[in-house]
């Protein structure tokens, strides 16, 4: 007994044997995603990056405020915990600036505004504390300024001296995305961070 042999008009291909027109499609389209797919990836490693540097500058700084402020003077033993608790980034070199302020009371009705009483600075960056006279309100909130002023009703100023830690980093990326946009990074090759606490 013969079976009957059913045949069809057209052949099946194997999967995954697409035409050549949707293979040559699938190149160009990827073609065309792949830059993008590389600016996702270059921008997220160094948003990670910014982000990390954000989280280590203000610990330091607000580190560095607390013991600071506990010391009855200032000297370079703070700044070197500082600088080694900073890691990975490296605050002693180009990139980076630490300054801890003592800022001093006023004392007198004829020396009633804040002065500075004792600074540290250690780093290569070139940049200025922002705490001092040439700035506006000593470089403190408005309420911490007016504080530190020489009431003459008491004799003295509500707070007698406080501490500012401000830690500054040259942030640059490690991918060449920046590079791409045209004023992207305001120092150049890199962007300054900043970070302070008072204590």
């Amino acid at each position: 007994m013969k079976h009957a042999h059913r045949t069809s008009g057209s052949r099946r291909r194997p999967a995954g044997s697409g035409h050549p027109d949707n293979r040559g499609a699938a190149i160009a389209e990827f073609a065309l995603l792949l830059p993008l797919l590389l600016l996702l990836v270059l921008g997220a490693m160094d948003f990670g990056r910014l982000v990390q540097t954000r989280l280590i500058l203000a610990n330091v700084s607000r580190e560095g405020g607390s013991i600071s402020s506990r010391q009855s003077s200032l000297d370079t033993t703070i700044t070197s915990m500082l600088l080694s608790s900073c890691r990975p980034l490296d605050l002693r070199g180009r990139d980076g600036r630490i300054f801890i302020t003592r800022v001093t009371a006023g004392q007198s009705t004829k020396a009633a505004t804040p002065t500075i009483g004792q600074r540290l600075a250690v780093g290569g960056l070139g940049v200025g504390s922002r705490i001092g006279s040439g700035s506006s309100n000593f470089g403190l909130t408005r309420n911490l300024y007016n504080r530190l002023i020489f009431r003459k009703a008491t004799g003295a100023a509500d707070i007698s001296e406080l501490t500012v830690v401000e830690v500054y980093y040259k942030y640059r990326p490690i991918t060449p995305l920046p590079n791409m946009v045209r004023g992207m990074l305001a120092n150049g090759d890199g962007v300054i961070l900043w970070s302070k606490a008072v204590f």
